[in-house]
């Protein structure tokens, strides 16, 4: 099976206001750099527990999914398990 690779840099710091915690754990997708760094890979599928910190890193690979940090590694989540109307941070930065 090939591995997909994306060319999407992975975010660096993001302001405050784009930062919430999780009232609920959800599924999440590691997106880690390639061996050259140059681009990015997805990586497993992992849970982010409930009380996590996420930062809102910006559009994931499709207008369902949404960027976000959580310490200190990259991933995407789905906006329907994050809940768009109860964090409208994440729909303003998606």
């Amino acid at each position: 099976m090939a591995t997909q690779v994306f060319s999407m840099e992975i975010p660096g710091p993001i302001p405050l206001e784009r930062v919430f915690t999780l009232s609920t754990s959800v599924s999440a997708i590691q997106i880690l750099p390639t061996e050259d760094g140059e681009r990015t890979r997805l990586g497993l599928i992992t849970q982010l527990p409930e009380g996590a910190e996420l930062e809102i890193g910006g559009p994931g690979f499709s207008d369902r999914t949404v960027c976000v940090r959580c310490s200190g590694a990259s991933y995407f989540v789905f906006l329907d398990d994050l809940d768009a109307l109860h964090y409208p941070a994440i729909a303003a930065h998606a």
